[in-house]
């Protein structure tokens, strides 16, 4: 991934120095389990502790291998003085790599999961704020009825936080290693053993493993960044609809000294909204990757090793990303309640059709002919008087004050109801 789209916490981790040390961290778990287990020699759990492997190291030594797992053995065994044939004891390079990989995963899920906890609560701030301001519901992106700010940012609110519940789900069905050899047979490594290893590194036994935990767990995983990323998008898009300028309802927010265009200085573009659509089709595109490598042969083959090199990497590193960006985006925000009602006011005449047409057929008339007489007088931009004079004429049980009450700029969304809703999470 380009650093421009990397923070520095995420790159940490997918560090190739980090991926080595989860490595040694298998590793040390397996031998310090063997070891209390009469299995291996003593002392050499404490050699293992005060070893350390750099990713060059590795790579040094891949030269002659090729074969990084195979690589990374040679050189921690060159750094053990004694009993150095006990390392990688009952292993093959999936129990380490598979399990180091879970380890990685946790570690950053623990980080997207605070972020996008804090994007919850950024939505939430703002639909519990913007709870009574009315605004124009559009579908088709045409006027349609009034609706609420509060309602809207509530709505995302909802979605981000089912799409954190799913990543929660997904924490738990990554959250397995293996220990149990070539082809996950035990045939040196008891399951009993394989438990007490897993369970030092916090992770449980992948169960009736081949050579590898089984890919679905990874795909699993990037399903629910595709929806979280999807939800983003969502986001994105209104915001850049709300930024255009014949709506001009809400912006991004604008900082001193920025420019929008390198031609046309008038320029406030939603570039963090653009931003986050375009990077929503890469983890998708990331995420269509992840199923292909379910489909291995037999046992194993290492035709997800490649694809998931990259995608691992870049899909936290961009999920991360777009979290983070969101939050600034809604947390500076710039809402123009101007613009807000001066729209409701120039769409009043369209905003009270379905109420209209609801009146007149509660008064025991065609809804056919109530719908093409109100489809005319809306679509045709009558004026308030207009309307109110020809549904006098055309309706004779209907009274002014019914006709006035149809188009007043109301909505029955209750403050309330929003903060309790979204108080529940």
């Amino acid at each position: 991934m380009i650093e421009r789209y990397s923070s520095d916490e995420m790159s940490s981790i997918w560090s190739e120095d980090n991926k080595v040390a989860k490595w040694l961290d298998v590793e040390r778990a397996v031998i310090e389990i063997l070891e209390k287990e009469e299995i291996t020699p003593k002392g050499l759990s404490k050699q293992l502790k005060e070893v350390s492997i750099t990713h060059n190291e590795v790579l040094e030594r891949e030269a002659v291998t090729n074969h990084d797992l195979a690589a990374f053995v040679d050189v921690l065994q060159s750094k053990i003085e004694k009993d150095s044939n006990w390392i990688h004891y009952g292993l093959t390079s999936s129990d380490v790599v598979d399990t180091a990989n879970a380890l990685l995963i946790k570690e950053s899920l623990n980080i997207v999961v605070e972020k996008i906890a804090e994007l919850v609560n950024s939505l939430k701030n703002k639909a519990i704020s913007e709870s009574e301001t009315l605004i124009i519901g559009r579908t088709h992106g045409v006027y349609a009825e009034p609706t609420t700010l509060g309602n809207i940012f509530g709505n995302w609110c909802l979605e981000v936080s089912r799409g954190l519940d799913r990543l929660n789900s997904s924490l738990e069905i990554i959250s397995y290693g293996k220990i149990s050899g070539a082809v996950g047979n035990h045939s040196l490594i008891s399951e009993d053993i394989e438990n007490k290893i897993l369970e030092q590194l916090s992770l449980k036994p992948e169960p009736l493993a081949s050579q590898i935990v089984s890919r679905d767990r990874y795909a699993d995983l990037f399903s629910s960044f595709s929806i979280i990323a999807g939800t983003y998008e969502r986001i994105a898009t209104n915001i850049r609809h709300y930024q255009r300028s014949e709506v001009g309802e809400m912006y991004e927010a604008f900082k001193q000294g920025q420019k929008g265009s390198s031609a046309m200085p008038h320029k406030k573009n939603p570039i963090g909204s653009e931003r986050i659509c375009g990077l929503a089709r890469v983890v998708r595109g990331n995420t269509q990757a992840s199923y292909e490598t379910m489909a291995l042969w037999h046992e194993r083959d290492i035709s997800n090793s490649s694809v998931e090199r990259i995608i691992l990497p870049d899909t936290f590193k961009l999920i991360d990303f777009m979290t983070r960006d969101l939050i600034s985006i809604i947390n500076d925000l710039v809402i123009n309640h101007e613009n807000i009602e001066s729209n409701l006011n120039s769409a009043k005449t369209k905003l009270g059709s379905q109420k209209l047409l609801s009146l007149i057929v509660s008064k025991g008339n065609s809804r056919d002919e109530g719908y093409k007489f109100v489809q005319n007088i809306t679509q045709n931009n009558f004026s308030i008087d207009a309307i109110i004079e020809s549904t006098l004429s055309e309706f004779d049980d209907i009274s002014k004050d019914e006709i006035e009450n149809c188009f007043n700029l109301t909505t029955n969304i209750d403050s309330k109801i929003i903060e309790k809703k979204l108080k529940e999470l």
